[in-house]
């Protein structure tokens, strides 16, 4: 059974890399700058945020949480960031704060959903709706600039030809698969995810795990918000929304990772924002309306949904025979 669940998956990774790739080769024949390597660049510099914000989300989804507010926390990341550098703190104690800040947006989360026994969809939509609206409110809808040379170099230098954002999505990426695949809590995050009356059995806190999964879920989410301001130099008050979290779910879900918990990995993941990444860079090269991008993505996303649920019915007749 576990043998049918690899193959089905990996078979799902294989297509999006064949779909990648054949964009890029169709692309080529009218466009000989699809594969330049300064756009194969460009495509990976704009992947590399939300990349970040969906290795987080499939950690959640693994562990069988969803998250709908990573949107507005984003936005709320880059804000306070902002505001707290504009008040002369120190850039890196302004970063600072903003992450902790949006942790505790995490653990109200944590706690309308373990405590008051609000469904997670509900909670975390109340979140996405609140934290936006008090951002704007917050900064009557002004964005935040003048940031110090430091914090913008965060966003926007390179090494070796490689964009900085380029390596924080890589290492970001390396640690999640190296907790979701090789660590004890990761071990418990599929468990959880997977059958959460074995794994309460099994001597697994659910209620700290899901603390913990939300709380990581909001300070990653407020990372992305203040790389983005680092990259373009402005702390937005109207970034990320739905248009983020949508992004960042539908990245994880096309990449494999399933919507009832226990089965996902970071390198679906990296691809299903790969494929984002890819979808609007042909787009633009073909001088196409990018809100195609909006058509495709529900596209290919009710496919992997469908794909998921095949998979998990598959699952359940196997266990039953």
């Amino acid at each position: 059974m576990k043998g049918f669940v690899r193959l089905v998956a990996n078979g799902q990774q294989l297509g999006i890399v064949v779909i990648i790739l054949g964009l890029l080769a169709g692309t080529q024949l009218v466009n000989s700058n699809a594969l330049d390597p300064s756009n194969l660049v460009e495509v990976l510099r704009s992947t590399s945020v939300y990349f970040i914000g969906a290795s987080a989300a499939t950690l959640l989804l693994v562990g069988g949480g969803l998250d709908l507010s990573v949107g507005s926390v984003f936005a709320v990341g880059g804000v306070v960031a902002g505001i707290a550098m504009n008040d002369g703190i120190f850039w890196p104690m302004a970063v600072v704060l903003a992450l902790v800040f949006c942790g505790a947006l995490g653990l109200v989360n944590a706690a309308l959903i373990i405590w008051v026994h609000v469904p997670p969809f509900i909670a975390t939509l109340a979140m996405l709706f609140t934290a936006s609206g008090a951002v704007v409110v917050v900064t009557a809808g002004t964005p935040r600039f003048n940031f110090p040379q430091g914090f913008d170099n965060m966003g926007q230098r390179s090494l070796l030809g490689i964009p900085l954002l380029v390596y924080y999505a890589v290492l970001v990426g390396v640690l999640a698969h190296v907790f979701l695949q090789h660590t004890r809590f990761g071990y418990n995050v599929r468990a959880l995810g997977g059958n959460p009356a074995a794994a309460r059995a099994n001597g697994i806190r659910p209620i700290q795990m899901n603390i913990a999964l939300y709380v990581i879920s909001a300070v990653v989410s407020g990372l992305c918000g203040v790389l983005l301001a680092a990259r373009v130099s402005t702390a937005d008050p109207g970034a990320g929304g739905t248009g983020f979290t949508f992004q960042v779910i539908a990245a994880v879900i096309i990449g494999g990772t399933s919507l009832f918990g226990g089965v996902g990995t970071i390198t679906g993941t990296a691809l299903g924002s790969m494929l984002f990444a890819v979808i609007n860079d042909v787009l633009a090269l073909n001088n196409i309306n990018p809100q195609w991008t909006d058509i495709v993505t529900g596209i290919v996303l009710a496919l992997a949904v469908a794909t998921d649920q095949l998979r998990r019915d598959r699952r359940f007749r196997m266990s039953r025979s």
